[in-house]
């Protein structure tokens, strides 16, 4: 009798253990870290106490992204082994409450138009179609039922929001903590910058990062880190009890606690910890600082591509054509410069002669390391116009070799070009005017000094005073190899 007993009672205790509720792990502040990058993916990485006995653990991450890439999640604690994990999307919604109750009997409520009570009833649920219940009633079947449905309780396995549920072996119990990563969808950045023209050379240059959240939850109290570059996502970076250890929770905290934004270089990407603890609403858009820089030096450039064409079918003439505007900056500390910066769209604005503020153009940057040049395109010129024709052109043969049937001829071209350029503005301005030509070319003679920008292309550098014209006069001769066969 005693032996039956303990048998008894052991089996109760079993019976108790397999029943109890999986513990509920909610978010605690400052334990919540984000890594966002700019193309719709996030790592989300969590902090979760959790008191622990020996043994089997049923948990529950409650509040997990709903676009979680549920393969990717990452579970980790001291003394912890994760046997087994799933991932619950049956949220709380009038169809998943219709389609869990199909078969059952449900309450239905209408109202009496002749007194405005309701008028309960009951009725079994035997379908949905059209986003309308099917209901048999006591006295027939109703497809198109004028009133609501009520139910009595929550369906089993429904919550009112994601969860990720785990079994965990625990072999030393206690308080601890799980540490939780995943990647989601989702979430991403962009950068968009002000640039406010102070005068003819400097300029200060505003950077915000603008967060999207559509992934389904909050984020309450995070920690942000921006990831700029394109990762390649389907690569497996490291294993994942590794990659846990190494996220290093409690240095993103101590970092984004100091207040200042430094890029981190990190795998060839550029890593930006924001300095404040912010909270992300689902379906929200947050703006955030990310530089501020005054008194950036910039050059402004005017640059006009030749239409003349030196050739057998040239092109010999054109007219007024505006050149095109460039900002350039120097990404250097010596230039009040010498940041990282994220791709993103940067916008000009200048004062006008009353201090009224223009929009003045915009342009899109790439990732722009340290000590690379910014060559922003705001447009075409209104008041330069460049012109242009080939005033002659003379054709000699210089050589015949022949070969077999075929022979090989080399013809000398001299070419005589004159570019008008036209300042209507008010100010002096230099005009880059950059002319194409055959490989096999040389320089005769030039009014204005040339320079060569490749093996094909010269460059003049045209200053004209205000309201006034200039002109550019040069002879060039172009050698041409033809083979003709008979």
């Amino acid at each position: 009798m005693r032996s039956y007993f303990y048998l008894a009672i052991f089996g109760c205790l079993i019976s108790a253990t397999s029943q109890a509720e999986p513990l509920v792990l909610k978010n605690t502040d400052n334990s919540l870290s984000l890594s966002i990058y700019n193309q719709d993916l996030a790592l989300v990485k969590d902090i979760r106490q959790a008191s622990l006995k020996n043994g089997l653990n049923e948990v529950i991450f409650d509040g997990v992204a709903s676009q979680i890439q549920a393969e990717t999640a990452i579970i980790y604690g001291d003394g912890v082994r994760v046997n087994e994990q799933n991932y619950s999307y049956n949220l709380m919604s009038y169809d998943n409450f219709i389609n869990q109750s199909l078969g059952q009997t449900v309450r239905t409520v209408q109202l009496n138009p002749e007194n405005g009570e309701n008028i309960y009833d009951s009725a079994k649920l035997i379908g949905y179609a059209n986003g309308k219940p099917i209901l048999r009633f006591s006295y027939g079947i109703e497809s198109d039922f004028p009133g609501r449905v009520v139910f009595e309780d929550v369906p089993a396995g429904m919550s009112n929001k994601p969860t990720l549920e785990a079994k965990l072996d625990v072999n030393r119990g206690g308080d601890k903590n799980l540490y939780l990563a995943y990647l989601t969808s989702g979430l991403s950045w962009k950068t968009d910058y002000v640039a406010n023209v102070k005068d003819k050379d400097k300029l200060d240059l505003t950077g915000w990062v603008t967060i999207t959240n559509n992934s389904g939850i909050d984020y309450e109290r995070a920690k942000i880190q921006l990831i700029a570059g394109n990762v390649n996502i389907a690569r497996p970076v490291m294993g994942a009890r590794h990659m846990v250890k190494a996220m290093a929770f409690n240095a993103v905290m101590e970092d984004a606690a100091s207040g200042v934004i430094q890029p981190e270089n990190i795998n060839s990407y550029e890593l930006y910890t924001l300095p404040n603890i912010t909270t992300i609403k689902d379906q929200q858009n947050k703006q955030i600082a990310l530089i501020e820089r005054n008194d950036v030096t910039y050059k402004k450039e005017f640059l006009l591509h030749s239409q003349l064409y030196f050739g057998d079918f040239h092109n010999d003439e054109f007219e007024k054509r505006h050149p095109q505007i460039y900002y350039i900056m120097e990404n250097t500390a010596e230039s009040n410069l010498g940041i990282s910066l994220p791709t993103g769209t940067i916008r000009f604005y200048e004062n006008d002669k009353n201090s009224n503020l223009q929009f003045i153009g915009s342009n899109h940057i790439a990732n722009t390391a340290k000590e690379d040049t910014l060559r922003l395109n705001l447009g075409e010129a209104f008041n330069i116009s460049v012109s242009g024709k080939i005033t002659s052109s003379d054709s000699k043969e210089i050589s015949r070799k022949p070969e077999n049937e075929c022979a090989v001829i080399k013809t000398l071209r001299s070419y005589k070009a004159e570019i008008t350029v036209n300042n209507a503005e008010d100010v002096k301005n230099t005009i880059i005017f950059e002319q194409n030509f055959p490989t096999d070319y040389k320089i005769i003679d030039e009014s204005i000094k040339s320079e060569s920008k490749n093996a094909s292309t010269r460059q003049w550098k045209i200053e004209v005073d205000k309201n006034s014209k200039e002109t550019l006069k040069y002879s060039v001769d172009v050698t041409f190899t033809n083979r003709i066969c008979h």
